[in-house]
């Protein structure tokens, strides 16, 4: 009898000892995937370059460093984004303290905002004569990618030609090439000269 409790016993030690290694194999695992995905999302890049294409644009996101966050949004330092279309080019750039932030579609895995704050300098070119078309300055400019628009923030300022538009907003849609402009709405259009001829 006492020889078949021993068995018995020996055998549910063996038992416990192996589940006690199942469940730290389980664990280990669990912690270094955890890991892997907290490198993933808080991985630091420096001087790079993302591009997006589509049937009737690109654009080109450029930045001096990178971090992708938690929220799995990311994190810019001094950004410069470029968007292409059929008819222009839109260049955005900061000064040194600019920063950026890009929001990820997660069903798609494609950017579906870009968020640039600083001392922004936007500028609209003509894609074949490379005229410049417009200028904007603003502290803050987000580039919706849905809706296609931009929306400046931060004392906004558009220069188009002569022509200088100003409020607390400006919304540009970039396909219907239209401005609507939000709060202390200030414009001043100068009349082009006739030349005599």
């Amino acid at each position: 009898m006492a020889t078949w409790i021993i068995k018995k016993m020996k055998k549910l030690t063996i038992s416990l000892i192996f589940c006690c290694f199942l469940s730290f194999l389980f664990f280990t695992s669990c912690n270094k995937r955890e890991r892997e995905e907290n490198l993933i999302k808080n991985e630091k890049l420096t001087r790079f370059s993302l591009k997006q294409f589509s049937q009737n644009y690109s654009f080109t996101l450029m930045g001096e460093s990178a971090e992708v966050l938690q929220n799995e949004n990311t994190s810019i330092m001094n950004p410069s984004f470029s968007l292409k279309t059929e008819s222009e080019i839109i260049e955005i750039k900061t000064d040194k303290e600019g920063k950026g932030e890009i929001k990820i579609d997660q069903k798609n895995k494609k950017i579906k905002e870009v968020i640039i704050t600083g001392k922004v300098l936007i500028i609209y070119r003509d894609i074949k004569s490379e005229k410049i078309n417009m200028e904007v300055t603003c502290e803050k400019v987000s580039y919706i990618d849905q809706k296609r628009e931009m929306i400046f923030e931060g004392s906004p300022l558009i220069k188009r030609g002569k022509n200088k538009f100003s409020g607390e907003k400006i919304i540009y849609n970039i396909d219907n090439d239209t401005i609507e402009i939000k709060g202390n709405v200030n414009v001043e259009i100068i009349p082009e000269e006739k030349s005599n001829k």
